[in-house]
């Protein structure tokens, strides 16, 4: 199946969810990343604002302010397809962006990403879907194929987190695409 008509595939399931269904897996995908050694390790965490029934990321944030990790959070730049980060802690600094997702509010500066400050260990990737080769179908528009290909990422620990039935056979890889390390879904976290 073309890329294309997979993503209309997934992206169709995946909006006929039902919210209880949505809320119920997520905090199961949550939990799996959350009781794993590489998530306790982090101290630096990059994670997404979900949108249109992706896995819910409030208990990674939550954890994350609790035990005193840098959360940072992507923010759609006014240039097409490109994305900044900024670090965020706590609710207070979130508002809603392009795209009507939650993003880090104006006062959080962008980091820039050759600062040897910034060194992510986790950044947690959502997706249309992945295959347990590590590669990932996005939206489309290349914004974390772009972010993610930048120097500072390159010792960083990639999961992606999903549904299970997000997680097909195979998919095919651009040789621009970042490759996961994991997947995690409501069923497990699986490393790959």
């Amino acid at each position: 199946m073309k890329k294309a008509d997979l993503r209309k595939v997934l992206l169709d399931r995946r909006n006929g969810l039902t919210a209880e269904f949505v809320e119920e897996a997520s905090i199961k995908a949550q939990n799996h990343l959350l009781a794993d050694k590489a998530w306790q390790q982090a101290d630096q965490v990059v994670i997404y604002s979900p949108v249109h029934n992706e896995v819910r990321t409030n208990l990674l944030f939550k954890d994350t302010w609790e035990k005193g990790k840098k959360l940072f959070l992507p923010r759609c730049s006014s240039t097409k397809g490109e994305m900044t980060l900024a670090a965020c802690s706590g609710t207070h600094e979130l508002e809603q962006g392009k795209y009507g997702i939650l993003e880090p509010t104006s006062g959080c500066v962008s980091i820039d990403y050759d600062d040897p400050a910034f060194t992510p260990s986790i950044v947690i990737t959502p997706g249309v879907g992945f295959d347990f080769n590590g590669n990932r179908l996005g939206f489309g528009g290349g914004y974390y194929d772009r972010m993610l290909l930048k120097s500072a990422f390159n010792h960083a620990t990639f999961v992606g987190l999903a549904y299970s039935f997000q997680v097909v056979p195979a998919l095919e890889a651009d040789p621009w695409d970042q490759a996961m390390d994991a997947i995690c879904t409501e069923e497990t976290l699986r490393w790959l």
